[in-house]
């Protein structure tokens, strides 16, 4: 993945070393261009809710809080949910809706929480850390 302009860098840059509420609005054009990036292209939804965000497949909606704790929060939420949307590409929105819902109820069967030990959560996290690692080491090629 490369970020070929100084756009992306001065996005980069802020990344991990913003302390302070950031809004989701302020962020939206930055935010679509991560998205892109991805070769994705879900809408973006600003809303309310009890996680970070969340991906509607049906709708292919990123659903993104109006505030996060930092700058790198609200990326690592738009990165799990973009793993999201390329999942929905890949399998398309039935299949991917069918997979994820059993992966849910296995988890609970085996005792666990339907969305917090979903292996497409556990997936979509994995993946969104992977992938904010190396929007942080862009900032060391300057």
């Amino acid at each position: 993945m490369s970020h070929p302009n100084s756009y992306y860098q001065s996005v980069i840059d802020g990344i991990g070393q913003l302390n302070e509420t950031v809004t989701t609005d302020s962020y939206l054009n930055t935010i679509q261009k991560i998205i892109k990036s991805y070769n994705v292209s879900p809408k973006i939804k600003i809303t309310t809710g009890k996680t970070k965000g969340d991906y509607d497949w049906k709708s292919d909606i990123i659903n993104l809080r109006p505030t996060y704790k930092s700058l790198t929060e609200l990326v690592m939420s738009v990165l799990h949910e973009i793993h999201h949307a390329m999942m929905r590409k890949k399998y398309g929105s039935k299949k991917y809706e069918q997979m994820y819902l059993m992966s849910g109820e296995m988890a609970v069967v085996a005792g666990g929480d339907f969305h917090d030990d979903n292996a497409f959560e556990e997936e979509a996290e994995k993946w969104a850390r992977k992938n904010l690692k190396k929007w942080k080491l862009k900032e060391h090629r300057k």
